[in-house]
């Protein structure tokens, strides 16, 4: 049984109690669980509405009780101690419709934990909560392990990020975005939120920075496929290579070439970002091993539509991860 340690105090940002039906509204109820499932994890059958997410949200997360039916959700943290001083979160992709903890969470902390490094799982709010919602949990989460990190036996100064697919959108953002807390209201900031933010490292993983209107849509609602102007105002936002600065944070970055979720242009670009002002990266881009392959260590089967994968590359990058990180880090 895992270890939950919820991240927020009494009150919540983002929580209402109310139901969420309204929000999950248009839907699909003639849909079948895996046809609701093809319009977030093929990009060519994503539809320009939320209603493949509505219909997901309904047919798959609150059944399975992953989510609740009401704007209740508690954010928390699992933690797999190591007695190390450095430590890393861990943010699960899921396109912000879920949060991937058995596949891309628990197997990714314990193979941490098993090579004498503290890890910790964060399970964060999804749609329909709409931003700035995850990456407020993000922050805090980082900002709690900072703010306990003598009880954890960490060095707050030596907690980093790694986060898969939507979640390397999310520590990115993150990161780059959220290093002051913004007004909340209803909500009055505690000691753990005026915690400094920023991690000692990053780690996206095939991720998401390029500012995809389809993930953009999980985040800011169905504005964005029926407002131009706004859509493009929120992409020079989010576009997170624009945001990288000589003195950004340490970065690890990963990906497929034959990646057909996440274009492996996302980590090139960033790279590049990187690059070009001398701020410190390592880049590894395997030729084959598709999208969302974690730390697993066996070639992955056909799914969603996708053909099977040899992980002969890309069961080595958590090795190559952990050797990059003591030498930034410790």
């Amino acid at each position: 049984m895992h270890t939950h340690i919820p991240i927020w105090g009494e009150i919540i940002p983002g929580n209402t109690g109310k139901s969420k039906d309204a929000a999950l509204t248009p839907w699909h109820p003639d849909w079948t669980a895996f046809e609701a499932l093809e319009t977030l994890f093929q990009p060519e059958k994503r539809l320009s509405d939320m209603s493949g997410a509505n219909t997901v949200t309904r047919l798959v997360q609150i059944p399975s009780g992953h989510v609740s039916e009401n704007f209740d959700d508690v954010p928390y943290i699992v933690p797999f101690l190591a007695g190390s001083r450095e430590c890393v979160l861990i943010c699960p992709g899921g396109a912000y419709y879920d949060v991937s903890m058995d596949n891309e969470g628990y197997p990714t902390a314990e193979f941490l934990q098993k090579q004498g490094i503290s890890a910790f799982v964060l399970k964060y709010r999804t749609w329909p909560y709409k931003y700035p919602t995850a990456y407020l949990d993000c922050r805090r989460a980082l900002c709690y392990i900072k703010f306990h990190a003598q009880e954890f036996g960490i060095d707050p100064e030596k907690v980093s990020l790694m986060g898969f697919s939507a979640g390397g959108n999310l520590v990115a953002a993150t990161t780059f975005l959220f290093g002051n807390f913004p007004q909340i209201d209803g909500y009055e900031q505690d000691a753990t939120d005026k915690v400094d933010p920023t991690p000692a490292s990053l780690a996206p993983i095939y991720p998401e920075l390029l500012a995809d209107r389809f993930l953009l849509s999980m985040q800011f609602g169905e504005r964005i496929f029926t407002d131009e102007s706004f859509y493009e105002e929120i992409k020079r936002r989010m576009y997170i290579p624009s945001l990288v600065k000589q003195d950004s944070v340490p970065a690890f970055l990963c990906c497929c070439l034959d990646d057909g979720v996440v274009p492996p242009e996302n980590v090139l670009t960033m790279a590049n970002a990187y690059y070009r002002v001398g701020a410190s990266v390592e880049v590894h881009i395997f030729r084959e091993g598709g999208h969302g392959f974690g730390v697993r260590q066996e070639d992955i089967p056909p799914m969603y539509g996708n053909p099977a994968f040899r992980m002969d590359g890309t069961r080595d990058w958590i090795r190559l991860y952990i050797a990059w990180m003591h030498k930034t880090v410790g």
